[in-house]
């Protein structure tokens, strides 16, 4: 299977969130959103009073960072409101300036490279989002993060273990402490790692 992108939204983010994000790895999202084709605000200020944040302290930059989120599976919105999950793989990081000029700054390469050009920790939110319990044909079960990307076929497993350990069977190093493994949808039950609920590709 090969997953196929919905539709996108557009998160506004907080300097705190955008701090989570650069420096600390941070890959938990959830809030208000709204389609990006509706997210036509002219500059920072517009798209501030939009999602109803405060200015900014005069010491402080007049730009805002936003996300923009690929509606993969485990993405779910409801009534304008993303609901916590891990962000998807693909998701960017925006600035968005005060004359209204955007650049990306970074972007989710999966939960096993985390956010590209960031200098936090690699190491994706276990609590939430999509797991798996890989049922290879040969036997036994074990338990993964999961992730899906557009364009590849299967689902991404990964395994974060420590220093000094090996990766699980048929997994590829992509960080320190954290390996990756493709598989075929057939193969896993996927599920919410929230609420425990079965989830469907």
């Amino acid at each position: 299977m090969t997953p196929t992108v919905r539709r996108h939204w557009f998160a506004l983010l907080t300097p705190a969130q955008t701090t989570g994000v650069v420096l600390e790895g941070l890959d938990v999202v959830g809030g208000p959103v709204v389609p990006l084709e509706q997210a036509t605000y002219a500059d920072a200020d517009a798209a501030r009073a939009a999602f109803g944040h405060p200015d900014p302290a005069p010491s402080a930059g007049r730009f805002v960072d936003f996300l923009v989120l690929p509606e993969l599976p485990g993405v779910e919105v409801v009534d304008g409101v993303l609901r916590e999950t891990r962000a998807p793989s693909g998701a960017e990081l925006w600035r968005l300036e005060a004359d209204g000029r955007r650049r990306v700054i970074s972007f989710y390469d999966t939960p096993a490279y985390g956010w590209r050009n960031g200098r936090g920790p690699v190491r994706p939110a276990p609590h939430v989002g999509l797991r798996a319990r890989y049922l290879p044909p040969g036997g036994g079960a074990a338990d993964y993060v999961a992730a899906f990307e557009e364009g590849v076929d299967g689902v991404h497993l990964v395994a974060v273990t420590a220093v000094g350990e090996d990766p699980p069977e048929g997994f590829t190093w992509t960080k320190v402490g954290v390996s990756r493994r493709t598989v075929p949808l057939t193969d896993v039950e996927l599920y919410d790692a929230a609420t425990g609920h079965p989830v469907t590709a």
